[in-house]
């Protein structure tokens, strides 16, 4: 489901939402209004803990003789509603430090490339590769929080009560070399505070607009987002979310003096000046059946286009997926190794694994050798190391160990490539412009003589050829070639996941059920089963049977019992009677259990599990539950199939039906009798 759409000078319609809330929206922070500070539920959403009565953020551009700075405003008013809502006095500020320019742009090693550029009067630029140099952008770029201020107010009587945060209260916290937050807590937060704190973040990563999300886990009475960008500096911007914003983009003005010249009057320059506003945002919390909340919720985003500094000439920084795919290949971490010999040449020549005829083996032998040198080490980048420094090590990202796959899988006879995705937990790519910052990770593809694609990934532990974790299913990733087109390829597709039970079991006169289970994982459900069980293998699927013993419940002669071990279906995850997001499922999958048991002499089958066919309205998801009685033979069916990975929201209704049957009636009890004038065995 697209629901991104795409404005730059264009006014952008919303949706219009009924409100309830106060229309006077309260600008003025260090002074809540009385009605603000009385307020006990938000009127469209009486069951909210806290909400978000004001969001200020202004974006604001300095323009400088060498480069441009960039100073995000923020300001919060958030009243609490609930004790529960006392948690949002804990905030937590995200930033950067050391940034190069290069490890930014989509965490690889490369120059901005300019088109065509040719003898701008400027010692910014190497004339001769055409890239910024450091001295326009610097070696290593920084952010920094400011002006940090935070402050609740609390009514006591007929007197307002403030408590400020101290500076000793704030806590700087390292993540890893590039990445800080600060962290604090107002204080004397409770039920009916208001609190509002505000801060600065002064940036010298002019080319990375941060994202803007007002939407959040609560309900937002009012955001605004003012930003005056020079037009020296041209961004795709994209608008999106189930509730949206309203955006203009109008021409403006950025005036500023130039420091080899202090007592010049200020020079002035176009700008364009953006402006969104959200009211009444609905509460929109993580979901357990989403992996991005960010993809749904209100938002701005954006991707730098074209660029240029004073006394320059316009630049293209990333107009096409074609130019982000040049970036790639030449960069000297990945793109330039992906044609390198890999660091276990030698050891592939000595095993012979270039003789294996199939291919599907061949790659397998591959990927076994390789993670028996290197062990993944549970994360995932984009930018690869040496991969003669990851052999050493003996450990490593994904990305590491995935351009050793790819040097090893070519050194074989099999043409490997890069396919660079964006994470699912992460987000999407925007819709609507190339993004590079954007791209988190990449997998390994395979093309086969036929021409299909098989995947693999350093982190498939206990998976296969085409079996990737769930967080690597995107609908968009990209598959980046060498001396041929780059093409967009669909993972959601490759993995499937696979469980089929069978049960064989005979039940006694007095009730006891006693057989054998056989379950066969196949696909990402043999990768998950593998994992949770600690089990080492690559291999297609994995079975695991077991012998059991059940007791039914015996009533004189007649004995009830449900067919099923375990239920199929324990429970209905979807309990909500209303879904503002769509569903989405790890895979496509498919379970399928079949229950034989065979009954004592001289009994019948008196009661059977209802019977179901359920499909909503796409047949994107289906569930059915038959059973079958001849003779003395019991058979019950139970089947679930999700044939797409993302079920949208209209169709959440008949979803949630067909979820509530199946968990009710996979519980159902088999009910036999022993017929007249029988004796039973």
């Amino acid at each position: 489901m697209n629901i991104k759409k795409l404005f730059f000078v264009l006014v952008v319609a919303t949706i219009s939402l009924t409100a309830t809330a106060q229309q006077t929206v309260n600008m003025k922070f260090g002074k809540p209004t009385e009605e603000e500070l009385q307020m006990t539920t938000y009127a469209p959403d009486s069951s909210a803990e806290a909400v978000v009565l004001c969001r200020l953020t202004t974006v604001e551009y300095i323009i400088q003789e060498n480069g441009y700075l960039v100073n995000y405003n923020e300001k919060f008013r958030i009243k609490v509603l609930k004790p529960s809502g006392t948690r949002y006095a804990k905030v937590v500020i995200p930033y950067q430090v050391n940034m190069s320019h290069g490890s930014k742009l989509g965490g690889l090693r490369f120059s901005m490339f300019a088109n065509d550029f040719k003898g701008a009067p400027s010692s910014e630029f190497g004339f001769d590769s055409g890239s910024m140099t450091s001295e326009a952008m610097g070696d290593y770029s920084d952010e920094s929080v400011e002006d940090l201020e935070a402050t609740a107010f609390n009514l006591q009587g007929n007197k307002v009560v403030k408590s400020k945060l101290k500076k000793s209260d704030v806590v700087k916290k390292k993540i890893d070399e590039q990445n800080y937050q600060l962290e604090f807590t107002v204080p004397d937060v409770k039920e009916g505070t208001v609190i509002e704190y505000e801060y600065q973040i002064h940036s010298e990563l002019f080319w990375l607009l941060h994202d803007w999300y007002p939407q959040c886990e609560i309900p937002v009475a009012y955001a605004k987002l003012d930003m005056n960008i020079p037009s020296y500096l041209l961004f795709n911007i994209e608008e999106h979310g189930i509730q949206r914003l309203t955006c203009t983009c109008t021409n403006g003005v950025v005036r500023y003096k130039l420091i080899s010249d202090p007592m010049a009057n200020p020079v002035s320059a176009v700008s364009n000046h953006y402006i969104c506003t959200g009211r009444n945002l609905k509460a929109m919390p993580k979901d357990d059946y989403v992996y991005c909340v960010q993809d749904f919720r209100a938002g701005v985003t954006a991707e730098l286009k074209q660029f240029r500094l004073r006394g320059t000439m316009q630049m293209d920084y990333a107009k096409t997926w074609e130019q982000i795919d040049e970036m790639i290949l030449n960069d000297e971490d990945l793109g330039k190794r992906l044609v390198d010999h890999s660091p276990l040449k030698d050891l592939l020549q000595e095993k012979k694994i270039e003789e294996i005829a199939d291919k599907d083996a061949r790659a397998v032998a591959v990927y076994q050798l390789v993670m028996s040198k290197v062990k993944w080490d549970g994360t995932y980048k984009m930018r690869p190391q040496n991969p003669n420094e990851t052999l050493s090590n003996g450990i490593g990202s994904n990305a590491d160990i995935n351009l050793i796959l790819i040097q090893s899988l070519n050194d074989v006879g099999l043409h490997a490539a890069p396919v660079v995705l964006r994470m699912r937990d992460q987000g999407q790519l925007p819709f609507n412009f190339p993004s590079l910052h954007k791209l988190s990770t990449f997998v390994v593809d395979i093309v086969t003589d036929a021409g299909k694609n098989v995947f693999l990934d350093a982190s498939s532990k206990g998976g296969y050829l085409n079996v990737l974790p769930e967080n690597l299913l995107v609908e968009r990733a990209r598959l980046v070639l060498t001396n041929k087109k780059s093409q967009w390829v669909n993972l959601q597709q490759a993995t499937k996941s696979q469980k089929s039970t069978i049960i064989n079991a005979v039940l006694t006169p007095d009730g006891v059920l006693k057989g054998t289970q056989t379950i066969t994982y196949t696909g990402y459900a043999a990768m998950a089963f593998r994992q949770a069980k600690q089990m080492d293998g690559f291999s297609p699927s994995v079975t695991d049977s077991i012998e059991f013993t059940r007791q039914g419940v015996v009533d004189g002669e007649r004995i009830s019992i449900c067919p099923f071990n375990t239920p199929p279906m324990v429970k209905n995850p979807f309990t909500e009677e209303q879904r503002l997001m769509p569903i989405e499922f790890p895979c496509v999958q498919s379970e399928q259990v079949v229950v034989n048991i065979t009954l004592p002499d001289g009994y019948v089958l008196e009661q059977k599990p209802k019977a179901l066919a359920l499909t909503n309205t796409n047949k994107s998801i289906s569930g059915r539950l038959f059973t079958d009685f001849d003779k003395n033979m019991v058979q019950v069916r139970y089947q679930f199939n999700v044939n797409k990975l993302i079920l949208p929201q209209p169709n959440y209704n008949s979803i949630r039906e067909l979820f509530v049957l199946l968990a009710e009636h996979s519980k159902d009890m088999l009910v036999i009798t022993r017929t007249p004038n029988s004796t039973g065995k």
